[in-house]
């Protein structure tokens, strides 16, 4: 799936998609984020370019945040820590690593490394699908399955 449909399907999802924002310009290698209380992802698509990671990479690292916050993990991740540890150590280079260690606070660092490997892994669809189903799952006017699916495809 194209990363401008994966863009869209987020838009679908209450997810809208920006290119820059203030963390772009205040930090030299700021990639992206997301903003739980707008719902919006910011891209940085020149720091992107400039980096080792696409634009790509980037929006589903930012997205798999999205999703994160849509199921009530915040920054604090899926993973238990017996299946995220192994999983960071074969997947991810010490450096980086370390750097999250370093940067992140420590109630958001499972979550960070989380959205890393979701980003490299998980395809555009099955983000695009988290956050479809996040969104279904999160309408608090809808009542059961049925009337939750009415509700995300014919809004009020």
């Amino acid at each position: 799936m194209p990363l401008f449909v994966l863009v869209f399907l987020a838009s679908f999802a209450g997810v809208t998609t920006v290119n820059g924002g203030d963390g772009c310009e205040a930090t030299a290698h700021y990639l992206g984020s997301f903003d739980p209380d707008r719902q919006r992802v910011s891209l940085c698509s020149d720091a992107a370019k400039q980096g080792q990671r696409s634009l790509g990479e980037v929006a589903r690292h930012e997205f798999f945040h999205a999703i994160q916050h849509r199921f009530g993990y915040g920054g604090q991740g899926f993973l238990p820590d017996a299946l995220l540890t192994p999983l960071v150590r074969h997947g991810m280079d010490d450096r980086e690593v370390m750097t999250v260690l370093s940067l992140y606070p420590e109630d958001e660092v499972n979550g960070e490394l989380e959205a890393r490997l979701a980003s490299r892994i998980i395809p555009n669809a099955l983000i695009a699908g988290g956050l479809i189903s996040g969104a279904l799952i999160h309408d608090d006017n809808a009542s059961g399955p049925i009337g939750k699916i009415r509700a995300f495809l014919l809004p009020r």
